[in-house]
């Protein structure tokens, strides 16, 4: 021992004795210093210098990676500098998180103050002639913007969204959609009768209610009439001409009743989507937004521009500015009819008054407004120029000038108080609570619905003659089809905005996306303390066998298995957030005609920069701590690949369940998966039986195979490989195809992902589809019977 000690200074010295002899009574301390391998029937044993370090049945020294931590007796390597790496990311993304911060802050100080009063707007109460006279704006040019007598008590904000609707429209002032449907049904397979017979005629330029008591079919009718949900009968014109909503769907607006919209994004920016989206790919971001700034002008929004929408927890705008901001996103496509369901609803009296006076100042623009109003106030009832009034069973009750439906009622023997609201009385009388006027019978609801009946009928030369007069409304029905397929940006745009809105969304919610980083770093951490200071060992190659050591492969299996389980419990909660906290938002925009691929490729490359920084964090640590004997590179996109292949699982389950049900569901199924990777039961075991395609199918069976294969390889001077490749089935020298089939098995995930996202956005088509085969078999079955 003292003859190596004084020849420290020397790399090499060579033995003339039996190194198997030797290699058994030197001590241990000596082995981890110096390095010995055998040649003839000499020990050749090169001295463990600083710089690098010595596996066990290593012939050659290893030299520490750049940025390792290797003391002279090392046995593993303690690499830091991915740590270092991901350190530097975090300060430049904190600072510039906190640039951003303070230009969010600059551009909201700088926001106009608010509008002293929706009056001074807008000056709805004074009459005009577009007001007064609304059968004139439907029949005449009513965005002729030389006609300045048409716009004389119209605010200039509102005449602003001209310039971007008349570019929308390719300049085409004459365009306009006047609607005419008859006998409009829908029944249900089980006989019950939800619309019967609506007739009627909306005109553009003017505002249009749907009244009726809850359960009439209100909603109903507008899902019909927009081609939503499939009649059972009756035809629907356009301009005149026979047609479907769905050719026109791309300039035709739709508000729903809940406000629909990403509550981390602006105002201004939930409305800029929609605009950069639906409107054409011509159009240059300044006139894009140019035109959201006239929006924003319109609804009395540029105040709060810059102003978060919010949630109940994050305080936003106020409810009146958030069914605002619902009528915006429609009105950046530049429509030219808009149908709103219950734009009032949850708003207090001032707000929704608001609300609809702004609606029938746009009408005036030449708009054909639908909305569906319940309990309005008398103010509200009165801005709209036509109502529909359902009564119970889907049945037309009324349907004309707001002014004359009070006279029509009252002409059909009801009492009207002098200071009741007439909106109200009306609904007591579609509801059967009607009163009776002094020596009139009162009629039942059946009765009123026959009354309108027989009087539509009597009118039907009337029609006849005003269908003859808009006869030269046919032609333009082309022109607004063309328009229509040349909506919306290109697929590339689509994608690159539908990324760049999830970005910000990241950036908004900076507490959950820290939050999930330092889950993967705890997560690899932990994985990294429980598996460090564990060498490998296993049963030494012939004719040294007998001198093996208990093995110790089967801890290198578990811990494929342990890593998986902590990605799963790290990865699959984020995962399922991607797709399932906006089902109701891209619901939406596909019934708006958003192209849906182009919003689900950008937002997966849009997770991918969080992907790699948590699979950095734990594949730092875990290294740092754990010390294997494997690549640093290898091991990260290893770990970078299982996250990739969870986050594509959590997105199928993310499909398929409600959204409160999606994380723990989530959690479990890549459990499950993660657990089967080849360790119990082996891959042997699932192959003999039968079902390793189980395990085929999850990404932790090809890792936990790879990183069981890097980390035994560097023994196999000393260690029988083929016996450790055995005990599980795992195959050795197939890292590379490992990673791809990891990669396929990922893009696999999405691919049936994207199937369900697919079947989610067609679900109304899928259960009609079921409803009509349902009643054909019904009715089949009927038949027979009778037969």
């Amino acid at each position: 021992m003292q003859r190596f000690q004084s020849l420290a200074h020397q790399t090499q010295f060579v033995f003339s004795i039996d190194p198997m002899a030797r290699l058994a009574t030197t001590p241990k301390a000596f082995l981890n210093q110096w390095h010995v391998r055998q040649a003839g029937t000499a020990l050749i044993i090169k001295l463990h210098l600083h710089g690098s370090y010595c596996l066990s049945g290593q012939t050659a020294p290893i030299k520490c990676s750049f940025m390792s931590i290797c003391n002279a007796s090392a046995k593993f390597q303690q690499h830091y500098g991915l740590i270092v790496i991901l350190l530097i990311i975090d300060i430049c993304l904190a600072v510039i998180f906190i640039i951003l911060r303070l230009r969010d802050s600059r551009s909201a100080s700088l926001a106009p103050p608010p509008p002293s009063s929706v009056k001074q707007q807008l000056n709805a109460n004074t009459p005009s002639p577009a007001v007064t006279d609304g059968s004139a704006s439907a029949d005449s040019d009513s965005r002729n913007f030389t006609s300045d007598d048409k716009f004389l008590h119209i605010d200039a904000s509102i005449k602003a969204l001209t310039a971007g609707f008349n570019k929308g429209l390719d300049g085409r002032d004459d365009l306009h959609m006047n609607y005419e449907f008859d006998s409009l049904s829908l029944r249900l397979p089980d006989g019950k009768n939800i619309l019967q017979g609506v007739s009627g005629a909306i005109k553009a330029g003017r505002m249009t209610a749907i009244m009726g008591p809850s359960g009439a079919g209100k909603t109903t009718f507008m899902s019909v009439l927009m081609g939503k949900v499939a009649r059972t009968s009756g035809t629907l014109k356009i301009n005149n001409a026979v047609t479907e909503m769905n050719k026109y769907r791309k300039i035709i607006g739709y508000v729903p009743q809940d406000d629909v919209m990403i509550e981390e994004l602006t105002v201004r920016e939930n409305i800029r989507y929609s605009a950069r989206a639906r409107l054409p790919n011509t159009w240059t971001n300044k006139e894009v937004d140019d035109h959201v700034d006239a929006i924003l002008n319109a609804l009395n929004l540029s105040h709060v521009a810059h102003k978060r929408i919010g949630n109940t927890l994050i305080r936003g705008i106020s409810g009146g500015q958030r069914k605002r901001v619902n009528i915006g996103i429609e009105l950046a496509a530049a429509p030219l009819s808009v149908f709103l369901d219950e734009p009032t609803s949850g708003l207090d009296s001032t707000s929704a008054l608001d609300s609809v006076r702004i609606l029938r100042s746009i009408s005036r623009l030449g708009l054909t407004i639908v909305a569906v109003i319940h309990q309005p106030r008398a103010e509200i009832f009165e801005s709209f120029d036509d109502v529909l009034m359902i009564a119970p069973g889907g049945r037309t009750a009324y349907f004309g000038p707001v002014p004359e439906a009070k006279p029509y009622y009252q002409a059909l023997g009801f009492h009207f108080e002098p200071v009741s609201n007439d909106a109200d009385t009306l609904m007591d009388i579609l509801s059967g609570r009607g009163q009776a006027a002094a020596n009139k019978t009162l009629i039942s609801v059946d009765r009123i619905v026959d009354s309108w009946k027989s009087l539509q009928n009597s009118a039907s030369n009337s029609q006849q003659d005003q269908q003859q007069q808009n006869q030269s409304d046919k032609y333009s029905l082309a022109s607004m089809e063309q328009i229509a397929k040349l909506r919306g940006a290109s697929f590339i745009r689509q994608l690159g905005i539908a990324h760049n809105r999830y970005i910000l969304q990241q950036y908004r919610l900076v507490g959950a996306f820290i939050l999930e980083v330092f889950v993967g770093l705890l997560a690899g951490g932990i994985m990294g303390i429980a598996s460090g200071g564990n060498t490998f060992s296993g049963h030494y190659i012939y004719p040294y066998t007998s001198l093996s050591a208990a093995p110790t492969y089967w801890f290198n299996a578990l811990y494929g298995m342990l890593i998986g389980i902590a990605i799963a419990l790290a990865a699959a909660p984020s995962g399922v957030k991607v797709f399932g906290e906006e089902k109701a938002v891209y619901i939406r925009e596909f019934e708006a005609g958003h192209d849906m691929t182009a919003y689900f490729v950008g937002k997966n490359i849009s997770i991918l920069y969080r992907i790699t920084l948590s699979a950095g964090h734990f594949a730092g640590f875990y290294y740092f701590l754990s010390t294997p004997p494997i690549d640093v590179g290898l091991q990260f996109l290893l770990i970078l690949l299982n996250f990739f292949g969870m986050y594509g699982m959590a997105q199928i389950v993310s499909m398929m369940v409600r959204r409160e049900n999606a994380p723990l569901l989530a959690v479990t199924i890549g459990l499950i998966w993660q657990v089967l990777c080849g360790f119990g039961p082996s891959l042997a075991d699932a192959t003999s039986d039968g079902y390793v395609f189980v395990m085929d199918i999850g990404v932790n069976r090809w890792m936990a195979e790879a990183q069981y294969a890097l980390w035994a390889e560097p023994y196999g001077a000393t260690v029988n490989l083929e016996y450790v490749s055995e005990s599980y089935g795992y195959q050795f020298g197939k890292t590379t195809r490992n990673a791809l089939v990891m990669v396929a098995v990922s893009i696999g995930y999405r691919i049936v992902s994207f199937g369900l996202f697919l079947v989610v956005l067609n679900w109304s088509r899928f259960s009609y589809l079921w409803i009509t085969l349902k009643a054909n078999f019904l009715f089949r079955s009927e038949k027979s019977g009778k037969v």
